[in-house]
């Protein structure tokens, strides 16, 4: 059944009559790209609303602390509307609608597309492609926008984002956004989207999987929810999407709230954390995607998603490494040190993750900006503390690399200390024999009337002074 509301045109209207639900569907795919932003200082992008209900219009007036996980940063973004179609009521569950609740404010807009960038300090960029329709599209189980198998997947998904700026997956991020070449590496931003996304570092069978997350966000999905938690995973359904995909992927019906704005509402959650179905009904009912709550959980997820894709990023640095660690030398091993050092500083940073995800499930009756990414973290806090392990053991064989090197390094200047030794000790001893044999005697021209006896003379000394060392050296 297909719910509609009878509201006004107009971002966060008010006047909502013989209201049923809104029917907008907001896709958001948060790509993590592995490129290292320049370090070129910007001037802050303020939020910009005329973009709503997309991320560039959910930028935090508040500045950040030093005791939170820090914000992603606006490096451009493109936003266009289709005004041929008509207007979509989005961001309100039904249940507040029904309720009258006067906190609760619907967006009433024509569908559109936004493009945006966004770097998070330390950990990378995010490319943020969402669309606003009519139409539910990416989430379900038998498609899978994280993996690109023979043309399905992947490229297609990125295919229907692009397309109202007439764009294919295979443009590059100059293409997306033009002079974004000034603010970073130019190869980089030349090169199409399939070839500077994050792979992760634990994909399907040999097949890899792009780093990144899908949310759609609907206002009434509780029978979406029940089909895909509670949709059957075996028979010929499922053996066809095993056939396509290599898995057929588990969904979990996760609560947000304990007091929900539809009793027994939850939003459901693939096992992977790589896609989640978000029904407002599961927010509290005070709680709207434009103004109270909603639309910042999904900013809130910028970070993770590049939190998450440095795991793998240092994943692949590491293995690169060890491949050929009985090369790791010179170059290459201060490389391979400077990539630990950066390892951990990024671990350090994933922790407050963690930290942040203690005590964010205990929200009864209201909707906080954190919970959706702290529910995602603690899903997949067992594997990436799997993987934090991995890395310290490549970092481990590193070190030791660094200690042999040094060792190595260490005999070298062993054996020319004693080698440029002997040379200064044959020098003194022919400085020695020529200094005696040329000193001169009262009757004769040299001291010694024969240069035999100046030579005896001048091993005698040496035997002395090397007998006087040796008993020296060991007292």
């Amino acid at each position: 059944m297909e719910y509609r509301a009878l509201v006004k045109s107009g971002a966060g209207a008010t006047a909502v009559a013989s209201v049923t639900g809104c029917h907008g569907v907001l896709d958001v795919f948060l790509l993590a790209l592995d490129i290292d932003a320049s370090t070129v200082p910007r001037p802050p992008i303020p939020p910009a609303a005329a973009v709503e209900p997309f991320l560039p219009a959910r930028i935090g007036a508040n500045p950040a602390t030093d005791h939170g996980v820090r914000p992603a940063v606006l490096l451009a973004y493109r936003h266009i509307v289709d005004r041929t179609r008509p207007e979509v009521s989005f961001g309100v569950s039904t249940g507040a609608l029904r309720a009258g609740s006067p906190a609760a404010r619907p967006f009433v807009g024509a569908p559109a597309t936004c493009a945006s960038l966004w770097e998070i300090p330390g950990h990378g960029l995010v490319l943020a492609l969402e669309t606003l329709t009519d139409r539910p599209s990416l989430v379900g189980r038998r498609i899978d926008p994280l993996q690109d198998r023979e043309g399905q997947g992947f490229r297609p998904t990125v295919d229907g984002f692009l397309a109202p700026f007439e764009l294919t997956s295979s443009a590059s991020l100059e293409d997306l956004f033009p002079g974004i070449n000034r603010m970073m590496p130019v190869p980089t931003t030349y090169r199409p989207l399939p070839e500077i996304v994050v792979h992760r570092h634990r994909g399907v069978g040999d097949r890899k999987v792009v780093e990144a997350l899908i949310v759609e966000i609907v206002s009434s999905g509780g029978e979406r929810v029940r089909d895909l938690v509670d949709g059957n995973a075996t028979g010929s359904r499922a053996r066809a999407t095993a056939r396509a995909w290599g898995v057929v992927w588990r969904w979990d019906r996760v609560q947000l709230v304990e007091v929900p704005a539809q009793p027994g509402a939850a939003i459901a959650v693939r096992e992977d954390c790589g896609a989640v179905l978000l029904d407002l009904e599961a927010t509290s009912v005070d709680s709207d995607y434009t103004t109270h709550g909603t639309g910042d959980m999904i900013f809130g997820l910028l970070p993770w998603v590049a939190m998450r894709a440095s795991c793998s990023r240092d994943f692949w640095k590491m293995l690169a490494h060890l491949r050929n660690h009985e090369d790791l030398d010179g170059d290459r091993l201060r490389a391979a040190l400077d990539d630990v050092a950066a390892m951990q500083a990024r671990k350090m940073e994933r922790a407050l993750l963690r930290k942040e995800s203690i005590h964010d499930d205990r929200f009864h009756s209201w909707t906080q900006p954190t919970q959706l990414r702290s529910l995602l973290v603690r899903r997949v806090a067992d594997d990436l503390a799997a993987l934090d392990g991995e890395l310290a053991e490549a970092a481990e064989v590193i070190e030791h690399a660094v200690r042999r090197s040094v060792e190595l390094r260490g005999q070298r200047h062993s054996r020319l200390a004693r080698g440029w030794s002997a040379a200064a000790s044959v020098i003194a001893v022919v400085a020695l024999f020529a200094a005696l044999a040329a000193v001169p005697a009262e009757s004769e021209p040299t001291l010694f009337p024969h240069w035999l006896y100046a030579f005896s003379a001048t091993l005698a000394l040496t035997v002395v002074a090397i007998t006087g060392a040796v008993l020296w050296r060991r007292r």
